[in-house]
């Protein structure tokens, strides 16, 4: 895996590869992964038999920038992140793949690009991207962690403390997921190109969305692939179970 990188609108470095050949697919991580989580499972090799497949390192994540400030993790940012990466590898029009946060990124591109040509989202439902559900779960997560956050941007951290307040990426997300509370409800009609979200039958939260929105989800032409058995960890890892639904999709939909 040879490391690519791009500067951002913002300035910041975004890091990714490129691997395959054909229409050009891009792999968008969960929280808490990276890139390299794509190729350590088999989906990349599986892809670019297929594929001009482009794995990226969301800002903050991986070989990306570290970033630590909440106004930098606009969605527009982000989204302006990817579309600088598809720029680099000459790709017009392309297709992405996002499993959880990278899933809840995908929804924007889907909306607000008309370049790209399908999405499939992973373990997440359309709407806000912070439901009440996840709103606890930041409201818990920056209670335990903005300390050590605020200490790390302030310079009160070093040693190991600071090593491992570095390795989790603490700093990274007490700003993400508050950033995540601003960013605009995405509705599944509002997405300009075919869209796929696959839930497996575990992932309570989002499997009842699924269940209460299906009306919704059908007048949007939004495909719906629930897979028995799987909660939401198990729907990126059992790629057995995944990787056929979301592949078949992409080649009806790749140009």
């Amino acid at each position: 895996m040879s490391t690519c990188f791009i500067t951002s609108p913002d300035g910041t470095r975004i890091a990714y590869d490129v691997t395959g050949r054909g229409p050009f697919l891009m792999l968008l991580h969960g929280a808490g992964k990276d890139r390299r989580d794509w190729h350590k499972l088999g989906y990349v090799e599986r892809l670019k038999q297929e594929f001009t497949v482009i794995s990226v390192d969301i800002r903050g994540s991986g070989e990306s920038d570290f970033l630590v400030d909440i106004s930098d993790y606009g969605i527009e940012k982000i989204c302006a992140d990817l579309i600088a990466v598809a720029d680099a590898c000459n790709a017009g029009h392309f297709a992405i793949w996002g499993y959880s946060f990278g899933g809840n990124i995908a929804r924007y591109l889907g909306a607000w690009s008309d370049r790209l040509t399908a999405i499939a989202v992973i373990g997440v439902p359309f709407g806000l991207a912070v439901d009440q559900q996840f709103d606890r779960f930041i409201a818990d997560f920056v209670n335990k962690w903005g300390a050590v956050a605020k200490a790390y941007k302030i310079g009160e951290l070093s040693g190991a403390k600071q090593q491992s307040a570095i390795k989790g990426r603490i700093p990274v997300w007490v700003a993400c997921f508050q950033a995540m509370r601003g960013w605009p409800a995405i509705s599944p009609d509002s997405v300009r190109c075919p869209a796929m979200l696959l839930v497996g039958t575990q992932n309570k939260s989002t499997l009842q969305w699924v269940t209460s929105h299906r009306a919704m989800l059908e007048q949007a032409n939004v495909c719906v692939e629930i897979v028995e058995g799987l909660n939401h960890p198990r729907e990126f890892t059992q790629v057995d179970l995944v990787f056929p639904a979301i592949s078949n999709f992409f080649q009806r939909h790749s140009k």
